[in-house]
């Protein structure tokens, strides 16, 4: 009897316990921004193929055994040594876009011999899908999961990168939300990253030419404030686009590099392509970052669906 009992239960129980389940909708994660369309033409075609596998979120590797290295972006917390919150989405994002088999393109510089090969002899190159024509550099800058870094004498496509970067931040999405340690600097707040590559935005106080090199400081004490050192060769760069470093005091910039300790935090212009002047888009008020060294790992804002 007691088990005629519990079989009723049971079978009373059940539909109830079906009806509970399909009244709850399991919300269904963000989906990832799409890329922007882009413009290959300052680049050439130079090969084709399909994925074998993701090496990582800057790394793919080919069928035929080619390792292509995304040329101009940089994901800030890119380690093997460490927690890498951006880097494990970026990858992600790969692995869900670029799944094994799928075709894409390959775009170069169109010097033959600089600027398509790294140390590590791998292609460096902007990556595209053949069916879908997802430019891969632009879907990891529109989802704030890289920054734009590009290669000295190799800064192909730079607008069209910093316009993407830029609507990521407006976003404050991945690397750009208001917790991320990878925010844009002050010049008050740049020897917080020394040592590593930063982006700083602030109104140049002076300028001056030291042996050739030109000096822009961004306060009244050059033996303590920031600085970007230009050398002979970026000035000349500079002038053909006709821009005088001389006569930028008093003006608001944009400097990405890297941050070392030279009479207060100096960046050392890699190429006038790290420099954004003058602003082609609203300066920004840069917000107070968390210290890169901290323990903490930063919170990442996830924009797509990950596996």
């Amino acid at each position: 009897m007691l088990r005629l009992l519990s079989l009723f239960i049971i079978i009373c129980l059940l539909p109830c316990g079906a009806s509970f389940a399909q009244g709850q909708k399991e919300e269904a994660p963000p989906s990832a921004v799409k890329a922007p369309d882009a413009d290959f033409t300052e680049l050439k075609h130079t090969k084709s193929g399909r994925i074998d596998k993701i090496i990582d979120g800057l790394t793919v590797l080919l069928k035929d055994g080619t390792i292509i290295r995304l040329a101009s972006i940089d994901i800030p917390d890119f380690s093997i040594w460490r927690d890498a919150p951006y880097s494990e989405e970026a990858l992600a994002l790969l692995q869900k876009t670029l799944p094994e088999g799928t075709e894409v393109m390959m775009y170069q510089t169109r010097m033959a011999k600089k600027g398509r090969i790294t140390r590590m002899h791998h292609e460096l190159a902007h990556l595209v899908t053949k069916k879908d024509n997802i430019w891969i550099q632009g879907l990891l800058l529109a989802n704030g999961l890289a920054r734009v870094y590009t290669a000295p004498d190799a800064a192909e496509m730079l607008d069209q990168m910093l316009k993407t970067e830029q609507e990521a931040r407006k976003s404050k999405i991945g690397i750009w939300a208001d917790d991320s340690p990878y925010l844009i600097l002050t010049p008050e707040t740049a020897e917080k990253a020394s040592g590593e590559f930063a982006i700083v935005e602030g109104v140049v106080e002076s300028s001056a030419s030291v042996r050739n090199d030109i000096y822009l400081n961004f306060g009244k004490d050059w033996k303590k404030d920031f600085t970007i050192k230009i050398s002979p060769e970026d000035r000349k760069k500079l002038a053909h686009k006709g821009i005088d470093p001389l006569g930028m005091a008093h003006q608001k910039l944009r400097v990405r590099g890297w941050i070392r300790d030279y009479n207060g935090p100096m960046i050392e212009l890699e190429d006038p392509s790290h420099l954004e002047y003058p602003l082609t888009e609203p300066a920004e008020t840069p917000s107070e970052p968390i210290l890169q060294n901290n323990d903490k790992s930063p919170r990442v804002e996830s924009k797509f669906l990950t596996n």
